[in-house]
């Protein structure tokens, strides 16, 4: 296979509107088929075939497109192929959570590579994360072909989407009214987009588990309890972006203090840590591992895990009272502990949700993750600057 790799110019003349609409959606076909040939591109938009040629030139020269001859068997010459950039440019997709952040290249087809990936612990102080951030960044950068056009970022807490702020991060106080953004950019040299951890694993179901589904909820019970919803295919992130923090809804008003401030919250009852924190206290026991094995024995750990699948259905039972979602994609280890895990909690819901509302949502383990949704929503943001959708 041979890859024709274009050069980026610093600008170039902005097309009509029209042209940016079909340029996005030449990006957008491309991104949901794979590499196509210019006659397959110009059918499924459906322009005509000089208007077709336009519009890749164009990408070719925006640079998120490249050619590629491929080898048809029984067809003698290789055919031209066109493709979301992998050899000529990259972005970045990275995590930050409590005890541990991730790194990795991924092409523009928005697949992260597992051998650019580095998993490294949490700093926990602002300035030493940001240099920390950087400097993995820079080694997946220094050991990658191409140009790299950018970085996402999976961010936990509430993101202001007005100015890239993290407004507040309960479990991570010292990323409180930080432009993390910005500081990344300073450092690195090109642009860095903030995503909410939990809008990230709906960009990553809707590539997966979610395609095709109109209306969702990712509810997820790892570091903490977060929420994100797709309704008639949006995402819905409120006025500042401040939608979906389920987490910190009182569930025992007289409960443990939550790192948000308040006492009670579902996250100090329902969360990974919160099971692991009651199991210790009880048991003396912190890890899923050991729980696990247990439960395959016997039945020690049983009322604990009772306990923890009811307030977690108080919490989706919630979702689907609420949001009305098709299927519930459901994140946590708690959730993976035995086979019969999602049965029982599925049973928990049903007594606790409305019955018309409850009756034909699918509840799932959700298969997403949020490195790939960083990825996804960067590749968003790109995308969006060649032009606009028609939604």
């Amino acid at each position: 296979m041979r890859i024709a790799s274009q050069s980026m110019p610093t600008s170039n003349p902005r097309p009509n509107t029209l042209k940016r609409i079909n340029m996005r959606r030449f990006l957008e076909e491309l991104r949901r088929r794979g590499p196509s040939t210019r006659a397959d591109l110009t059918r499924a938009i459906g322009v005509t075939p000089p208007t077709s040629s336009s519009i890749i030139a164009d990408l070719l020269l925006t640079g998120f497109l490249e050619e590629t001859e491929v080898e048809t068997p029984g067809k003698g010459r290789p055919g031209r192929y066109f493709r979301l950039a992998t050899e000529s440019a990259f972005v970045i997709g990275a995590t930050i959570d409590i005890g541990e952040c991730e790194v990795a290249a991924s092409g523009l087809d928005g697949t992260p590579r597992s051998e650019t990936r580095l998993r490294f612990p949490t700093e926990h102080g602002y300035a030493d994360l940001v240099s920390q951030l950087a400097a993995k960044v820079r080694l997946v950068v220094d050991k990658t072909n191409g140009k790299c056009l950018g970085l996402g970022i999976a961010v936990p807490g509430l993101l202001d989407s007005l100015d890239q702020r993290v407004a507040f991060s309960p479990n991570m106080h010292f990323l409180d009214g930080r432009h993390l953004a910005a500081d990344l950019e300073k450092a690195l040299g090109f642009i860095v987009v903030l995503i909410q951890e939990e809008h990230a694993l709906c960009l990553s179901e809707q590539l997966g588990s979610a395609k095709g589904l109109q209306d969702f909820a990712v509810v997820d019970f790892s570091s903490g309890v977060g929420m994100g919803v797709v309704s008639r295919g949006a995402y819905i992130s409120g006025a500042q972006g401040f939608a979906g923090e389920i987490g910190h809804t009182t569930v025992e008003p007289n409960g443990l203090q939550c790192g948000c401030g308040n006492h009670g919250c579902l996250e100090t009852v329902a969360s990974d840590p919160a099971f692991l924190k009651r199991v210790l206290e009880r048991h003396g026991t912190a890890s899923f591992e050991a729980v696990a094995a247990s439960l395959a024995r016997d039945s020690k750990f049983s009322e604990d895990l009772d306990l923890t699948l009811g307030y977690i259905a108080i919490g989706l039972a919630t979702v689907v009272n609420l949001f009305n979602p098709a299927a519930v994609f459901v994140h946590g280890r708690v959730l993976t502990l035995t086979d019969q895990v999602l049965t029982q909690l599925a049973e928990k819901v049903r007594q606790r949700a409305l019955a018309p509302s409850i009756h034909n949502v699918q509840l799932k383990i959700g298969t997403g993750n949020k490195l790939h949704g960083a990825v996804a929503g960067l590749l968003n943001q790109l995308f969006a600057s060649v032009g606009p959708t028609l939604g």
